[in-house]
């Protein structure tokens, strides 16, 4: 195997920790315009992003309507959420898990979706830029479920589909382009999709990222 993709999301860390963070800022934002108590303001925007996932896009709209105030702070709100620089960190077995792949000579990049800025600024503040050689920002060419952006990150790799790997964790929308793309898919069983079931764009299914290790060896 000449490559592994990795998503970034619920993959590499644990998006919990951005959404909590931002979210309490945007408490925090409500509270002060609004003299609302922030713990509660906190509470329902988790206990929103918690029944809808990251995958629902009017978390804020449906915020606001919940508190009885205006759809024009949604700007704002967006605003909050996607500047948040708050502490994140890479889920433990990541890089060390990285570390050992390059250490094989295996090439690796990123594929995520989201805003471009926001995702650009996570990955900084998760200091994994020094591991990859390719990192493709879905939405600068097509969203996933798009093999695009597959595509592309073989392209800048020069490393030819049957060679490489990607892993990721939504078996909703992260699996689909990279198999039309005809690399392999592994799924990481963790996040907060971990109860949808697999589909058949997926060829493996591991638990912890160390695994895929011993994955890559079998293919090498």
């Amino acid at each position: 195997m000449k490559a592994a993709l990795f998503d970034l999301d619920n993959t590499l860390y644990d998006t919990q920790q951005y959404f909590v963070g931002a979210l309490n800022g945007i408490a925090k934002y409500l509270s002060t315009r609004y003299n609302m108590s922030e713990r509660e303001i906190s509470a329902t925007a988790l206990e929103i992003w918690q029944q809808k996932t990251s995958m629902y896009p009017y978390l804020f709209n449906d915020l606001l309507e919940l508190l009885h105030l205006s759809q024009d702070s949604l700007p704002a709100l967006v605003k909050t959420f996607n500047e948040y620089v708050g502490t994140i960190e890479p889920y433990p077995d990541a890089i060390p898990t990285l570390c050992s792949l390059k250490g094989t000579g295996v090439k690796l990049g990123i594929i995520t979706d989201g805003n471009v800025e926001r995702q650009k600024r996570k990955i900084e503040l998760l200091g994994l830029s020094p591991f990859f050689d390719a990192i493709v920002y879905a939405k600068e060419l097509e969203p996933k479920p798009s093999s695009l952006p597959f595509l592309a990150a073989l392209e800048r790799l020069k490393v030819k589909a049957p060679d490489a790997l990607y892993v990721a964790d939504n078996p909703l929308v992260d699996f689909q382009g990279a198999k039309e793309a005809r690399m392999k898919t592994i799924r990481v069983v963790r996040g907060e999709f971990v109860k949808v079931q697999s589909n058949e764009y997926i060829d493996f299914e591991i638990e912890k990222l160390n695994e895929l290790l011993e994955l890559t060896e079998d293919k090498a």
